[in-house]
Parts: C-alpha cells; sequence; structure tokens
C-alpha cells in the first residue's frame, strides 16, 4: 500500500499558509463595536447616545505600554432624507477623546470633551467603560424634530494614532487600527 507524503509535494506548507490566513482572517475583525444609537430628549435637548466597545484590549493595552497615543474621534449627523435632492443636514456633532498610559503612575489616562480633568485608571477596561461606555452627544433642541417627519441618524467612528495623516494603516499582528476602527451606523427613523 502506498501512502501519500504531503510535505514532499509541497501540499503541507500550502496547508499550513492556508491555515494561517484563514485564522488572520479571525484578527482582522472590528477592533471596535459600536453600541446602537438611541435618540432621547433630555431636559429639551436632542440627544444621541451611543457606546464603544474595544473588542481587541490586550492588543490595545501593549500599543499604550508600548508609547502609543490614540485618538478616538465620533461625528454624529441628524439629516432630513430627500428623495429628489441632497439630504439636508440639521445638525452635526464632533466627539474627540485621547487615550494614553503614563508609564510614571502606571494608569491609563483618557481625556473627553467637557471633563476639565482626564479619566485615569490602571484598569484600561475600567476606562474604556467609564469614558466610551455611554457617549452623549447633544444635538441641539428637541423642536428641531416635525411630526410625520423622516430623519436620519448617522454615526461615524474612527480611532487612529494622534498626528497619524489621514488613510495611514498601521499593522499590528496582522491587525489595522484604520480598517477595525473605522465604523458607520445609520438609524432611519420617523418622528
Amino acid at each position: 500500500m502506498r501512502t501519500h507524503d504531503c510535505s514532499r509535494t509541497g501540499l503541507l506548507p500550502a496547508f499550513i499558509l492556508l491555515t494561517a490566513l484563514l485564522m488572520a482572517g479571525d484578527a482582522l475583525a472590528q477592533s471596535l463595536s459600536l453600541v446602537a444609537p438611541t435618540l432621547a430628549n433630555v431636559h429639551g435637548r436632542l440627544t444621541a447616545q451611543f457606546g464603544i466597545v474595544v473588542e481587541e484590549k490586550p492588543i490595545l493595552k501593549g500599543e499604550l505600554e508600548e508609547g502609543a497615543v490614540l485618538v478616538l474621534q465620533c461625528e454624529v449627523n441628524l439629516l432630513e432624507p430627500s428623495d429628489y435632492w441632497l439630504n439636508r443636514k440639521i445638525s452635526e456633532v464632533h466627539f474627540k477623546s485621547r487615550l494614553s498610559f503614563d508609564s510614571l503612575t502606571r494608569e491609563f489616562v483618557m481625556t473627553l470633551p467637557g471633563r476639565e480633568n482626564p479619566l485615569r485608571n490602571r484598569d484600561l477596561g475600567k476606562l474604556l467603560d467609564e469614558g466610551w461606555g455611554t457617549i452623549e452627544a447633544t444635538l441641539g433642541s428637541w423642536a428641531l424634530l416635525d411630526k410625520g417627519k423622516k430623519y436620519s441618524l448617522r454615526l461615524h467612528t474612527s480611532m487612529n494614532e494622534e498626528g497619524a495623516p489621514e488613510g495611514f494603516m498601521r499593522f499590528i499582528y496582522f491587525w489595522s487600527w484604520d480598517a477595525g476602527a473605522d465604523n458607520a451606523f445609520q438609524l432611519d427613523f420617523t418622528f
């Protein structure tokens, strides 16, 4: 009986390469996840509420401890869609947060808009939950919405190294901040 030797025919290296590529595909999964946005009337103000969840905390932790400074940017738009012409922009809000590691205190540091003092914590997961678990973006007066009209809430997030040029891609163990941290969400509704 004759047995087939995979290593001699070159099939074994091809099999290993294919397995590595399939496993790398999992590593290319989203590094940020969006918690679906909602709209609320907060003291007469139209407020979008959403959250950001970092999927790859060990990789993020390692990069921050090695000196990387990352910036999360969120853009929230409220639009009135049009079937015949361009959508009418009703309101737009930008959210920007900086994340770094303080090697002297061994704490992770997060700046948030509207807060004078940054958040600090030795536990990165707790810091991320506190700072990005629930984000509120005030879009203006609740009176901006008219009953019976269609609206669209669009949310776009991106995370990159501070000072990196647009379109910059950084690969870490088959993982790219740019590709994995660029998300969009759209909520269409009738008021």
